[in-house]
């Protein structure tokens, strides 16, 4: 009496094509499972690499910042001549050497590498003549072989120059922008503080002072 619907063919591997694929493909462009792994991924490593430069050029502004205001303090004693009692050593690399052991005492927290820090301590007879003093990290490189301790007088013009060889810590694999001493890749660099001053008039031992209103 009645007419029994026709059923629909099966493909040759018995399952429906519409039935059965289109619901698969909207499970799979509505699934946010993992997506935040995902995109957490994709972000925390240059993230992470923004901030470690922060952190890293923080460091060695603040190290370069408490060097300069150490040898600042340290170098008071050159200009009123207290230095002629503090370093009497035999020789100018042993003088030298107590100088920088000064400027490491008063670093906080030991940011200042006592054993990579050298100093050079020269007079001059004039300002101009101190651009003859040259650059310890010429070329890349550094050279402080030439650095010394040379004991200053009354009105000498005294230049004091202070080199830490400074080790990048967090980012010294990609910090070739920040590192100045070859090779490259060594992630060091070459922290350069220095200062020109003329000492004050103080007499020296055994010299006659100068007579009044001269």
């Amino acid at each position: 009496m009645f007419d029994r619907p026709k059923k629909t063919p099966l493909p040759k591997n018995g399952l429906p094509r519409r039935g059965v694929c289109r619901p698969l493909l909207r499970r799979f462009r509505r699934s946010q499972d993992g997506a935040t792994a995902v995109e957490f991924a994709f972000v925390v490593v240059p993230f992470l690499m923004i901030l470690f430069a922060i952190f890293e050029t923080a460091l060695m502004f603040w190290t370069s910042q408490v060097l300069e205001e150490s040898l600042s303090q340290v170098s008071r004693s050159l200009v009123t001549g207290q230095s002629r009692t503090l370093y009497t050593g035999s020789t100018g690399a042993v003088n030298a050497k107590k100088f920088r052991d000064n400027i490491c005492e008063l670093a906080p927290l030991g940011l200042i590498d006592c054993s990579k820090l050298y100093v050079d301590v020269r007079v001059y007879d004039s300002f101009a003549s101190t651009a003859s003093a040259g650059d310890p990290l010429a070329g890349g490189s550094l050279d402080t072989s030439g650095f010394t301790y040379v004991q200053p007088q009354g009105n000498d013009i005294v230049v004091v120059r202070a080199v830490l060889d400074y080790k990048l810590f967090l980012t010294s694999w990609a910090s070739s922008a920040l590192a100045n001493i070859k090779p490259a890749g060594s992630g060091r660099r070459g922290i350069v503080v220095s200062m020109a001053f003329r000492a004050e008039p103080f007499v020296s031992s055994g010299a006659t002072p100068p007579p009044a209103g001269s």
